[in-house]
């Protein structure tokens, strides 16, 4: 285990959009949480997917190559553009990857495995594919940008009324809110 501290991983209920957000402040100060394989490792962890015991070098770049497809087809697609076919084909590259298999344990639990010598193929497999669902559908406007002004994550919006306007309440929506009560409080109308 590393002596380096827990990272505070976000989520946002979308496993791609998920992965996107391991690059925080990405608007005002970019700042990298998958900074080493092992950081890879707690990202699969958290979000419940297998991931090697050591990651590589190579496992952290295909991770990090694919997060930043990810983000740039998102982008687009809430701004109204075509996903540039590069982005395209490497989604549909690390889609095509055997996903990782349910085993059943003595136990009676299930749990998720891959094949040895993998890497985070399989696990990125799943990003990828959740990725495709997504874009597949982003026509249904729900694929959004948060509101919050020092915030630039994107979001799936999977509320009932689909008016969700920030990426979690508890974070830029309740900035918003606070600010907004404080300037009512200051100029009375």
């Amino acid at each position: 285990m590393s002596d380096r501290p827990a990272i505070d991983f976000q989520f946002g209920g979308r496993l791609s959009l998920d992965l996107t957000w391991t690059v925080r402040y990405r608007a005002v100060f970019p700042t990298e949480l998958l900074a080493t394989p092992a950081d890879v490792r707690r990202w699969f962890e958290a979000v419940g997917l297998p991931a090697p015991d050591r990651p590589s070098v190579a496992d952290l770049h295909d991770t990090r190559e694919l997060r930043e497809a990810i983000h740039r087809a998102a982008t687009a697609l809430v701004e109204g553009s075509r996903i540039q076919a590069a982005d395209r084909s490497l989604i549909n590259r690390r889609a095509a990857t055997p996903p990782p298999f349910p085993v059943l344990t003595a136990d009676g639990v299930r749990r998720w495995d891959m094949a040895t010598g993998t890497g985070t193929a399989p696990a990125l497999s799943v990003v990828a594919r959740d990725a495709i669902e997504l874009f597949a559908a982003a026509g249904d406007g729900r694929l959004r940008r948060c509101s919050g002004p020092q915030c630039s994550l994107l979001f799936h919006d999977d509320s009932r009324p689909g008016a969700r306007r920030w990426c979690a309440t508890a974070r830029c929506g309740n900035r918003a809110n606070t600010k907004a009560y404080r300037d009512r409080r200051r100029d009375p109308v």
